[in-house]
């Protein structure tokens, strides 16, 4: 009795030591070597009813479902070529073994490959396969005791390489030119025209190269893309061809020489089609590729259907495949050019920092978050997409530089329009207009924010212009002012300014002495137009003596431009119920050519003059523009402008 127990302690601690860790507290507890055994039995042969109702066809289907990716071609042989009923699980597992040695032997110092995965991981040894790893039962006991036999074995004769089974090269003709098997020299390529090879591969944040192997021919045509199935994005070297370029990207492209450069961004290809513009989006940019590149996997994710046959492939617009897009011809290279044209003539293509600087001096040397809420909420019309970008404006370092203010104070708003109105008087400056106007007086609606201008040359005309605006806005809004809020200054407390607001029943609201934050709105008011105008004028150059016209526009744009008074509105709409277009906006003082017409030329003068423009027409739809030569300003529609020009004005004096 005793040596049983010592021979079944014995075979206890034989199957302890032979299992794995994660089988072996499934039987610490057994005292007997059959207690472990049958828990053994049971873990990996199962119970004897369900083994039985487990056919020999879905135990090799079970074993072709767990394959990887990798094998997708091999299983889809085994199961249109194989009575799965009849086939054994080991000749399976022989053929996928095979097939994994095919793979290593082409995965390694080949080039011909046009697709491959490189995990970035620390590489399992060369014997360990797919089909012996540590979860089957007595993997690790079988690994110690094998020992690969490469060593010892011949290798091939016909393509000097160990493998198992029937060559592959077995009976195929070797060229003497190249040293390959499967062609003879005068079907080599090496002895006609190299093609050039494009690699690129994207670099996503988990670690995994994506390799693309494009070939093209030597010469270079801008406009085609290669349709390739290898490639994960739509790829582009030229930046000419995308509009709306994203630039905040994080990813990176490894060429086919090892070196790895950052995708320049992400944008839209926009061609030319018989049924009109199409739209490619999530182009990446990638300044060392010298081909276009068409991703398959991309446009099948976008909707359309790719069919290939025939030496060519059949673009679809959808799974019926009866809208036929485009049918694109295989070369000779076996590659898919497909040439698509442009559109050069977008409205919308833009250089990010050229356009946001050009909008900015559009619109008066406006703050980026202005016009960035100008685009977000839809508040104009003609303003093209834009991005984000910081770039510090010298002419807004010139006019708009200035100290912190005081936090801002709750206080009573206006319900209608011209239930408040605030006034102030600006001046005098030192330079005369050139109709010799020094001061400008604003009125600024309290419930709107739209703003009026008017130039005079003394304060005393103070009166007179408030009488023109009380006719003019209240004839044109249907409201009647209430109330006027000014300083004390001397224009508004005359005699004649006094009974015009008794008449006329309007409150006159004055602030008390040497306190200007009562009348904030029209103090700021003021400070905003004077720093825009300087902007302007800094910017372009130009003389003081057009600071009436640099103030004008100022107010002219600072009423379609966004204010925190109002919300997801422009003073402009807000006032007259209308969305306001900007699509006519120029850089103010930039050069331009104007029309001559015909009644005012001879046949052989010139047909325009130069001038500068100055300004918007408000009672006419046109440019107000001034003409050096006889210092007058004009209206015209007829012009053509030079926005990024400069006037020297030297000349001109």
């Amino acid at each position: 009795m005793d040596q049983i127990l010592m021979k079944d302690a014995r075979a206890l601690g034989l199957i302890q030591n032979a299992v794995s860790d994660r089988l072996f507290p499934r039987i610490v507890n057994e005292e007997t070597s059959k207690g472990a055994w049958d828990i053994l039995k049971l873990e990996f042969r199962g119970d004897k009813q369900l083994r039985n109702e487990l056919s020999r066809e879905r135990v090799v289907q079970k074993l072709l479902f767990s394959l990887p990716k990798s094998y997708d071609s091999i299983c889809s042989v085994i199961e249109h070529s194989k009575d799965l009923e009849t086939l054994e699980v080991q000749e399976v597992v022989a053929s996928l073994t095979s097939f994994e040695l095919r793979l290593d032997r082409y995965t390694e110092n080949s080039s011909e490959r046009a697709f491959a995965s490189l995990n970035i991981e620390e590489k399992k040894p060369k014997n360990e396969s797919f089909f012996w790893k540590s979860d089957f039962p007595g993997n690790q006991s079988f690994q110690k005791s094998w020992k690969p036999n490469d060593g010892n074995k011949a290798a091939c004769k016909h393509c000097d390489k160990l493998h198992y089974g029937k060559c592959w090269y077995e009976g195929k003709p070797k060229c003497h030119g190249c040293g390959k098997i499967g062609h003879m020299i005068r079907d080599c390529n090496g002895n006609k025209n190299a093609h050039r090879v494009n690699y690129a591969n994207e670099m996503e944040e988990t670690g995994t190269l994506f390799y693309v192997c494009n070939a093209a021919t030597d010469v270079k045509v801008n406009h085609s893309w290669y349709i390739d199935s290898g490639c994960s994005n739509h790829m582009t070297g030229d930046e000419g061809l995308l509009v709306n370029i994203q630039r905040d990207l994080a990813s990176k492209v490894k060429m086919g020489t090892g070196e790895v450069v950052p995708v320049a961004g992400k944008g839209t290809l926009v061609i030319k089609t018989k049924l009109g513009k199409k739209h490619i989006h999530d182009v990446m940019l990638v300044p060392s590729l010298k081909e276009n590149l068409l991703s398959v996997g991309q446009m099948m994710e976008h909707g359309y259907h790719l069919v290939f046959g025939g030496n060519m492939v059949n673009v679809y617009d959808d799974q019926s495949l009866e809208n036929l897009i485009v049918r694109v011809q295989m070369t000779n290279n076996r590659c898919f050019p497909l040439t698509m044209m442009p559109a050069r003539d977008m409205a919308l293509r833009t250089s990010v920092s050229h356009c946001l600087q050009t909008w900015h001096k559009r619109l008066g040397h406006l703050n980026e978050r202005s016009i960035k809420l100008l685009e977000s909420q839809v508040m104009v019309h003609g303003l093209a997409h834009l991005e984000q970008i910081s770039v510090v404006c010298d002419g807004c370092m010139q006019g708009k530089h200035h100290k912190d203010s005081f936090p801002l104070e709750s206080s009573w708003r206006a319900t209608s329009p011209l239930e408040l109105v605030h006034t102030d008087i600006c001046g005098p400056m030192q330079s005369e207009s050139l109709s010799g106007n020094k001061y400008f007086l604003l009125f600024t609606d309290d419930c709107t924010r739209m703003s009026w201008v008017y130039f005079i040359r003394n304060k005393s005309s103070a009166l007179e212009c408030f009488m023109k605006f009380k006719a003019i806005t209240e004839l044109q809004s249907g409201f009647k002012i209430k109330s006027l809020r000014s300083d004390m200054g001397g224009e508004f407390l005359s005699g004649e300014f006094n009974k015009f607001c008794e008449e006329s029943g309007i409150q006159s609201q004055l602030t008390v002495a040497y306190s200007p934050q009562q009348n904030g709105v029209a103090e700021r008011k003021n400070r905003t137009v004077v720093e825009m105008a300087k902007s302007m004028l800094h910017e372009k150059a130009i003389p003081y003596e057009f600071w009436t016209e640099a103030v004008n526009i100022a107010v002219y744009l600072l009423n379609r431009c966004p204010t925190k008074a109002l919300k997801k509105v422009t003073p402009f709409e807000g006032y007259t119920g209308r969305k306001p277009g900007i699509a006519h906006l120029k850089i103010f003082g930039s050069s331009c050519h104007v029309l001559i017409p015909s009644a005012l030329r001879h046949k052989l003068e010139e047909n325009s003059h130069k001038c500068i423009f100055v300004g918007y027409g408000l009672c006419e739809k046109g440019y107000r523009l001034f003409d050096p030569s006889t210092r007058k300003v004009i209206l015209s529609r007829d012009v053509q402008f030079d926005e990024n020009g400069l006037w020297k004005w030297e000349t001109t004096r």
